[in-house]
């Protein structure tokens, strides 16, 4: 299975990857898909019910305030878990808030693993 894709042209070829999150104390783990975002300097954005799904709440961090696009800001729960795409695993900060509706992979991960995004013929990741 592709664990990097590009969709819907309209949207200017959304870079998205497949990839596993487990919670590092008791193993649960979900399969997700995210986008990449160079504008998040975070690891990993998900919808509170996957946090949730996770029990990442047992492994919670202090909250932070993060600024969005608009300039607003928002209070972020956060908690590492390990990451897997393909063949590379890492350790990262997984973001959630009320109202998150898509997962986001950002620069915190990204420059970890490397990326390379030439659309709409090729992505990598773990370069």
């Amino acid at each position: 299975m592709t664990k990097t894709f590009f969709r819907n042209k309209e949207r200017n070829y959304e870079p998205i990857v497949r990839a596993t999150i487990t919670n590092p104390l008791n193993k649960k783990s979900v399969e997700i898909e995210m986008t990449i975002d160079t504008g998040f300097q975070g690891g990993i954005l998900v919808p509170l019910k996957t946090y949730t799904d996770l029990e990442l709440y047992l492994l919670e961090e202090p909250k932070i305030t993060g600024i969005i696009a608009t300039g607003s800001r928002i209070e972020l729960r956060r908690a590492k878990a390990i990451l897997r795409i393909n063949d590379f695993t890492t350790l990262c900060t997984i973001y959630t808030a009320l109202g998150v509706m898509k997962s986001l992979l950002g620069r915190e991960v990204l420059k970890t693993l490397g990326v390379y995004y030439k659309p709409p013929e090729k992505i990598l990741i773990g370069i």
